[in-house]
Order: C-alpha cells, then sequence, then structure tokens
C-alpha cells in the first residue's frame, strides 16, 4: 500500500515539474502589453537619488491641469 502512495506522489511531482516547465499543455500565451505606445518624450523623468525631480512631475502636473480646464471650458 505504501508502495502505492509513493508511485501517486512520484507522478503528482512528475506533473508539477512538467507543468512548471511549460512541457504538456502549459500556460497560456501572454497577452499583449496593455501601455500606450504613443507616450510623447514629455512623460519621461529625470531619475535622481529619491525618486524622480519633483520640479519635472511638478510641471508636468501643472501641465496637465491646464489641459484638463481647457478641455472642461468654462464652468457656469
Amino acid at each position: 500500500m505504501s508502495i502505492l502512495f509513493a508511485v501517486i506522489a512520484i507522478l503528482v511531482i512528475a506533473g508539477a515539474v512538467a507543468y512548471a516547465t511549460g512541457r504538456g499543455s502549459g500556460l497560456a500565451a501572454a497577452e499583449p502589453d496593455r501601455r500606450p505606445q504613443d507616450v510623447d518624450d514629455s512623460t519621461t523623468f529625470d531619475v535622481v537619488l529619491r525618486g524622480y525631480r519633483m520640479d519635472e512631475v511638478d510641471a508636468r502636473i501643472a501641465q496637465l491641469e491646464a489641459e484638463n480646464r481647457a478641455l472642461r471650458g468654462p464652468q457656469a
């Protein structure tokens, strides 16, 4: 009886290894990258010791806020 459990355990482990390494049906194909591909260079920021340069980030946020206000038009 213990031999049967050992054989079953070996088969389960072999199946898991085969699945993980891509043999058999394997994993589904990866979906394409969903990030926008037409991003302009104004969205890239210089990297400094502790992240991005805050003056560049603040300027970009101000620019986007101005564009947002222009698109909304005058508020009643």
